[in-house]
């Protein structure tokens, strides 16, 4: 079976990506081959192939920070994990290709119901927001948020993207 995947060939404008055909990727111990069905296109990809990037990996490599796949197959002692399921993952690179392996424990359950083309957008914001809550603000319970621009939408959206059950609940309020 061919893979298809996009490289960044140099640091540079968009004439640094050219498509790659290639063996499919086999996977490890612990790792699972993911067929991709979205790839989110973002500015840290963008800022990846110019080269700017904090976490830009030496060229040639494969950009994509986040994904919605289908599990193709599964390497040795992976469980909990079927072929066939759809997962989302942020691998930082390697997403833009038809199959990519990550580590199991990377992998998050995706809810079938939902477009894997729309939904990629969320991964990265999603994460993002989390980091900020979470890292940056420390926001805990019982503490108040004011999200600015968020649409009902994607709100849900997120929720539904993510079906496990958050540890800690922070209410938005307007107080």
């Amino acid at each position: 079976m061919k893979n298809r995947r996009i490289i960044v060939t140099h640091y540079g404008g968009p004439d640094a990506l050219q498509l790659l055909e290639e063996a499919c990727p086999e996977r490890k111990r612990g790792e699972v081959r993911v067929r991709v069905l979205a790839a989110g296109v973002s500015l840290p990809d963008v800022m990846a192939r110019e080269g700017i990037h904090p976490e830009t990996p030496s060229v040639p490599f494969t950009p994509g920070w986040d994904l919605i796949g289908t599990v193709d197959r599964l390497g040795q002692d992976v469980a909990g994990i079927a072929p066939g399921q759809i997962v989302a993952a942020m691998p930082i690179s390697g997403a833009y290709a038809e199959f990519v392996c990550l580590p199991e424990r990377e992998l998050v359950q995706y809810h079938r119901g939902l477009d894997a083309a729309e939904s990629v957008s969320l991964i990265l914001n999603y994460i993002t927001a989390y980091q900020m809550l979470h890292h940056s603000a420390k926001v805990r319970a019982g503490q108040r948020v004011l999200p600015l621009r968020v649409p009902r939408p994607a709100v849900a959206t997120s929720r539904d993207l993510f079906p496990r059950k958050p540890r800690r609940r922070f209410p938005a309020s307007c107080a």
